[in-house]
């Protein structure tokens, strides 16, 4: 696998790009989805243009250079015999449901910053939005087309507001993807959400260089095995093993605000000692044996007290 996919940030660039690519999806979404401006046509070679959307029918006013517009449930009356075409109807449900998902996904994309597995709702409500708007945006399209057709327009064409919705529905997938992909990388090489600092601090010295309290820098190391620099291989010998996951983590957010360990050095005595006893004192049954002199040698008194008898070893 190569290095950068297992960066522990990587899943944080990947949601904040499918943020931006939903929330630019969102804008033109919902502008082209409360426009009338769908689809366009001339009745007759020199008449005024007339178009219509989702909600509204509009007729432009040549002679005044003004535009009249008119809710379907008025305009169905005037000029449907009071039912409006099916198309409209089916891609009006379609394409709302549709953007009213792709809304509840942006949402569940911004919430997941602070709880990153929502990342998995924001994608399936993101693709469930991409679906609705792929079926519902095709049938105006064509639908739309072959009204004008079986009227015998004059001249027909899409207007922006139609255009809009493709660029919603390109965006809308990729951010789904994007959301997917950052919610698996967050599980395999992830922590913390996205103000939890990605970039881990070099041990120093054979310790972890320690940071403020109260700040995580890094999940534990052996928490992702192979990810980062293991600083404990040093401690682990045949049969002992590293420090807990506790233990690296209370190290990690917790100041270190004491000096390092004190060693007091401790001569050890080469004759056996019994048990509890220092090894460093002197044992008091261990004394020096006196010189063996002859019997009738004059003794030497260097301390000036009095002697009572001649020295005697006692050990």
């Amino acid at each position: 696998m190569p290095t950068f996919i297992t960066r522990p940030g990587l899943w944080k660039i990947l949601l904040l790009v499918g943020i931006g690519l939903l929330l630019i999806a969102f804008i033109l979404g919902w502008i082209g989805f409360g426009v009338p401006d769908w689809h366009a046509f001339h009745r007759y070679n020199y008449s005024s243009q007339e178009y219509f959307g989702l909600w509204s029918y509009c007729q432009d006013q040549t002679p005044l250079f003004n535009t009249v517009c008119n809710r379907w449930s008025t305009a169905q009356n005037e000029l449907f015999n009071g039912s409006k075409p099916s198309f409209v109807t089916t891609a009006d449900g379609l394409i709302t449901t549709g953007m009213i998902f792709l809304s509840l996904g942006l949402i569940a994309a911004i919430l997941a910053a602070i709880l990153p597995l929502l990342a998995y709702l924001a994608a399936i409500l993101t693709l469930t939005g991409f679906v609705f708007l792929i079926i519902g945006v095709p049938i105006f399209g064509a639908q739309s087309t072959n009204f004008s057709k079986s009227r015998g327009d004059a001249q027909y064409n899409k207007r922006y507001g139609f255009w809009l919705m493709i660029p919603t529905i390109v965006l809308s997938f990729l951010a789904a993807i994007l959301f997917l992909i950052a919610g698996y990388l967050y599980q395999q090489f992830g922590f913390g959400n996205v103000a939890t600092r990605s970039k881990l601090r070099q041990p120093v010295g054979g310790q972890r260089m320690l940071g403020p309290a109260n700040q995580l820098y890094g999940m534990p190391y052996a928490a992702r095995p192979g990810i980062m620099p293991n600083p404990y291989q040093y401690q682990q010998f045949a049969g002992q093993p590293g420090p807990s996951l506790l233990s690296q983590y209370i190290a990690r957010r917790m100041p270190r605000y004491y000096g390092g360990p004190v060693i007091v050095r401790r001569a050890v005595s080469v004759v056996s000692q019994p048990v509890g006893t220092p090894a460093y004192v002197t044992p008091a049954y261990y004394k020096s044996a006196a010189v063996a002199q002859p019997i009738n040698a004059p003794l030497i008194n260097l301390t000036g007290r009095t002697i009572v008898g001649p020295p005697v070893r006692t050990a």
